[in-house]
């Protein structure tokens, strides 16, 4: 009763102060994971992610779940496992001189244990990275929509690339808007699985849909942009700046063909470095070039949506692209664009946009614009690479890259002699979709010599007043600016060279 009646006269400020300290002292001495709390480690790097709510997700059905179950029950590519997997020697041993340039210095974010997985064999026997002469930043800006499919092989082999360039050295910022299928739960799965190897990346998400009458091109350019929103904040929060940006569509791309882009974008300081994409023409049976509504050739010319010996009309262009030499052309887009980052980061401060119709501008693709900008801007080498196809699906997948076992039964070849693994005596290997694994040519590696832009590029425009999803204006040749016609447009100003 006393100490009841001592404990009504503590004042009621110092009453709380102890309550306050033993509070603290409590939360110090017991184990969060008691109260159902996980707090990170001190050293542990901090990672952004912006998802949608909750409430916008449906749950998935019983073949959904099953689905996503097959799909992740292990990290390894679901549509493009054997890429890699079962390589010749010769491919193998050609892959790692080529790329070893690219290869990062071990960091504690980037496990060794990672490399021997990838089938390339970009490590020595002891796990051990070789460093190169200074360390080089990659930003990779992924757009998304209804991608169920794809993101386990994208993100397999997002991770299997980061962990060749470095993990530390990379930044992945994917933006997703509008699906309806399960890709935000999907995204949500793999942003908890990349915290677990370090590797930086921001995943934002959207219920936003281009609805019925916004101007198409308009809409794309703010969805490509909102990928680059973190290029930007890292920049202002952080002063961190990048050295080469990979932009990645919903395609199926295996590790080497993303590391060749890279390769050629920084062997020949290539403003924009492009592949080249295919779909399934059903008419032909056959896959055909898809993106001709962006690509042109050097001499300003629309690609065609065909067989390979029909996509260019420039005989020199045709008969590179027939031998899968690197082309010099005046715009491609194609799936995965490779770019120079500093007109992002310097005046003109290029962005994703429309044309400025009202201006007299030929209302291009979005893709279209940012080519015909960096000519402006005085970034005019841009590049395709015909190496490296890519597919959308599962299908043409497989028609592009026929298993070599395969080959020989399919197309009645017998062998002929030479060096088994050496394709250029290998008469299977004469077809144009051949095995993932061709090997090298020399001229692969000649650096391009190239030429100042067209006077004129070939504009089908897409104003909105008509066909709401697609071209809905005449054709016309479009004057380009003096500046992208003379050497100064092609002339190297951010030296991103590879140490060969």
């Amino acid at each position: 009763m006393k100490a009841k009646r001592l404990w009504r006269r503590v004042p009621t400020p110092l009453a709380l102060l102890v309550g306050l300290f033993l509070g603290l002292f409590i939360g110090r001495i017991l184990p969060p994971s008691l109260f159902g709390l996980s707090w990170a480690r001190p050293n542990t790097p901090v990672f952004v992610s912006s998802l949608s709510a909750r409430k916008h997700f449906t749950l998935p059905n019983v073949d959904q779940r099953k689905r996503v179950l097959e799909l992740l029950s292990t990290l390894s590519p679901y549509h493009t496992a054997e890429c890699t997997r079962n390589s010749q020697p010769l491919y193998i041993q050609q892959v790692r001189d080529r790329y070893k340039p690219l290869v990062a210095s071990r960091s504690p974010s980037s496990p060794s244990s990672w490399m021997p997985s990838l089938g390339l064999g970009l490590s020595d026997p002891d796990g051990v990275y070789v460093s190169p002469v200074r360390e080089h930043k990659y930003y990779f800006a992924i757009n998304l929509y209804n991608s169920f499919d794809i993101i386990p092989d994208l993100f397999a082999t997002l991770f299997r690339v980061s962990a060749i360039l470095g993990y530390h050295n990379v930044f992945v910022s994917i933006y997703e808007n509008g699906s309806n299928d399960q890709t935000k739960a999907l995204l949500r799965i793999f942003d908890s699985i990349t915290k677990s190897v370090g590797l930086r990346v921001t995943i934002r998400t959207s219920t936003r849909t281009r609805g019925a009458f916004n101007h198409r091109i308009e809409y794309l350019a703010e969805v490509r942009n909102q990928a680059f929103d973190p290029l930007h904040e890292l920049r202002d929060a952080n002063n961190e700046f990048f050295d080469t940006i990979i932009f990645m569509n919903d395609i199926l791309p295996c590790v080497d063909d993303v590391l060749e882009l890279i390769w050629q974008s920084r062997r020949n300081n290539a403003g924009i470095t492009c592949a080249a994409d295919y779909v399934y023409h059903n008419d032909l049976n056959t896959p055909v070039f898809y993106d001709n509504w962006v690509s042109r050739d050097i001499n300003g010319t629309a690609l065609e949506n065909a067989p390979f010996e029909n996509i260019f009309h420039d005989p020199d262009s045709s008969e590179r692209f027939q031998r899968h030499l690197p082309i010099q052309v005046q715009s491609c887009w194609n799936g995965v664009a490779i770019l120079d980052p500093a007109p992002f980061y310097s005046p003109p401060y290029v962005r994703f946009r429309m044309a400025e119709i009202v201006e007299g501008e030929c209302s291009a693709s979005e893709c279209s614009l940012i080519c015909n900008d960096y000519w402006k801007a005085g970034y005019g080498r841009i590049v395709m690479v015909p190496r490296v196809k890519l597919a959308y699906d599962r299908k043409v997948f497989d028609l592009i890259h026929p298993p070599r076992k395969n080959l020989t039964a399919i197309r009645g070849y017998v062998r002929i002699g030479g060096l088994p693994d050496d394709p250029r005596y290998d008469p299977q290997d004469r077809s144009w979709f051949g095995p993932h694994d061709r090997v090298f040519d020399a001229q692969e590696n000649d650096e391009i010599e190239f030429q100042p832009g067209p006077s004129h590029v070939w504009c089908w425009g897409w104003d909105g007043a008509g066909d709401i999803d697609g071209p809905d204006v005449d054709p016309i040749w479009e004057a380009m600016p003096k500046r992208s016609q003379t050497t100064e447009a092609v002339t190297v100003k951010h030296d991103r060279s590879l140490d060969l």
